[in-house]
């Protein structure tokens, strides 16, 4: 929360916070220290209190009371503060003479909150593949955490302890994609081997092996009611398959490269596929026809994924941006830069109030929705190859490069 705070007020005079006291109907108290940048810096001896309310996965200050002196002295700092965030300001006057030597005492810190975790803060680090990682994914109740590797293997792990349970082991390349079915029995997983496997959850057998790409399977999505799965693949197609026969249903054949992400809307209707093409296609899931091609990015399209409205599309690139699509319209609503090395994965938080992205570059970045602002940058210390927010939003697991798994605390 404090980091949230700090975020907020980049563009202004910079400021110290003490640990925030959360109140029992959800409002906040903070202290604050300010330094006042236009006296070129001199701290300010200025202590109050911000109050406000946990909005979302934010915190909307509403006022800020500051003793009278400070406010005569610093009131350009103060004034901008105000009207920059309309909060509501109070002057609280200088305590009355008494005439007699008794003091006030002063007012108690306030308590410390050691329990609070901030947004952004790091929970945990997993490890135990022997390769980089390509994808992780959370079981739909969060219990687990599913990861796939260039060692050929899949682990299973559980949230609560943070151990893992088990590894699935079969395919005989490296694992890139992996995926729960809706209701949890299921996991679904592609390779560099050109299969696609199907285990049972949370046992972990082997349930079937399904072959129908001619390269490594890059991509996989679930449809909405579990029935089907959608593939992409580094032979320039996407395969719609029906889970209980295990055949292909209808192949989609229009991209002119490597399809290397492809996602379900949340109503079923539509897929999305990224190709090394450099486009973005929205296609029929009944027909198999393309219904928009989407063109903007310069260089080959990597993550693509459905907000959870299924109103948007994001999608991530080799030219080392972030676009967000409109699904109705095809256009483009936002670009969003700050990365120097190709982006490997994008996901919108359950709410869709914001979206993560991942990058080579061994950042991934956090961004308020639908304005795109940035929230944070989060720094794992490999390349972030998938990016994934919990069922109840309140962490984001990410894939990397050194085969570890990173968490991190992205709830209020």
């Amino acid at each position: 929360m404090q980091a949230d705070l700090e975020g907020m007020f980049g563009n202004l005079p910079r400021f110290s916070l003490s640990e925030p006291e959360i109140r029992p109907d959800g409002s906040i108290v903070i202290g604050f220290t300010f330094v006042d940048l236009d006296q070129s810096p001199v701290t300010v001896p200025m202590q109050g209190l911000y109050e406000g309310r946990v909005d979302s996965d934010y915190v909307s200050l509403l006022t800020i009371a500051v003793p009278e002196e400070q406010y005569a002295q610093h009131q350009p700092t103060i004034e901008q503060i105000v009207q920059s965030y309309q909060l509501n300001a109070s002057v609280v006057p200088p305590a009355a003479e008494t005439g007699d030597d008794s003091t006030t005492e002063p007012e108690a810190p306030l308590p410390e909150q050691t329990n609070v975790l901030t947004f952004g803060q790091e929970i945990a680090t997993l490890s135990g593949h022997a390769g980089g990682l390509w994808g992780v994914t959370f079981h739909p109740d969060g219990s687990l955490l599913a990861s796939a590797s260039n060692d050929m293997t899949v682990k299973l792990w559980d949230v609560a302890s943070l151990t893992e349970l088990k590894t699935l082991s079969g395919h005989t390349g490296g694992v890139r994609a992996v995926a729960f079915s809706p209701d949890g029995s299921m996991l679904a997983t592609g390779s560099i081997d050109t299969s696609i496997k199907l285990w049972s959850v949370p046992d972990g057998e082997e349930i079937a092996t399904l072959t129908g790409h001619s390269d490594e399977v890059a991509g996989l999505a679930w449809s909405p009611d579990g029935k089907q799965l959608v593939s992409g693949s580094k032979d320039t197609t996407a395969l719609i398959w029906d889970v209980a026969s295990r055949s292909v249903l209808r192949t989609l054949p229009d991209h002119q490269h490597w399809v290397e992400s492809v996602d379900w809307s949340p109503d079923g209707s539509l897929i999305v596929s990224g190709s090394l093409d450099n486009t973005v296609k929205l296609w029929n899931a009944v027909t198999g026809v393309v219904s928009q091609t989407l063109y903007g990015h310069t260089h080959w399209v990597l993550p693509t994924t459905f907000s959870p409205d299924g109103s948007m599309v994001a999608s991530g690139s080799a030219d080392t941006g972030v676009r967000v699509w409109s699904v109705e319209t095809g256009q483009e609503l936002l670009t969003l830069w700050g990365y120097t090395n190709e982006v490997r994965s994008v996901a919108f938080s359950p709410d869709g109030s914001l979206l993560a992205s991942g990058s080579e570059d061994e950042t991934a970045q956090i961004w308020r929705m639908p304005a795109g602002e940035p929230v944070i940058t989060l720094e794992p210390g490999s390349s972030a190859a998938w990016v994934v927010f919990s069922p109840d939003g309140q962490t984001l697991a990410m894939a990397l490069g050194n085969g570890q798994i990173k968490l991190w605390h992205v709830g209020r």
